[in-house]
């Protein structure tokens, strides 16, 4: 049984992520740095996604048994794919972003959603 602690736990940390990837964007766009992909970009993107991966799994698993009412499967889906897209492209000068932003934003309500569902 997945209990909802350890949803709130796994949303925050990627609550996190996903503030950090703003932050690293405008940053990168500031000073027109861009990560090394073997030094910063692989190991932090690596430990990310399997963070990603149990967030889908718990998260997907809770839904079907709690049925939350306001949140379901598709946005998950669609916040998995986007908090790929956005911690990737944070790194690089060349990220569009207003785009960007737009999936940032998609992403926080979510997060936010599950967050604020008691």
């Amino acid at each position: 049984m997945i209990t909802k602690s350890t949803v709130i736990e796994l949303t925050e940390k990627l609550f996190v992520y996903n503030e950090k990837a703003l932050s690293r964007l405008l940053h990168v766009h500031q000073t027109e740095a861009e990560a090394d992909f073997y030094m910063e970009v692989k190991p932090y993107v690596d430990a990310f996604f399997i963070e990603l991966d149990e967030w889908e799994m718990v998260t997907k698993k809770w839904i079907q048994d709690e049925k939350p009412k306001y949140i379901h499967l598709n946005q998950i889906t669609s916040t998995i794919e986007n908090l790929h897209n956005v911690v990737l492209q944070s790194f690089y000068k060349d990220t569009r972003e207003k785009r960007f932003k737009q999936m940032y934003q998609a992403n926080k309500y979510v997060l936010e959603s599950i967050l604020a569902n008691e």
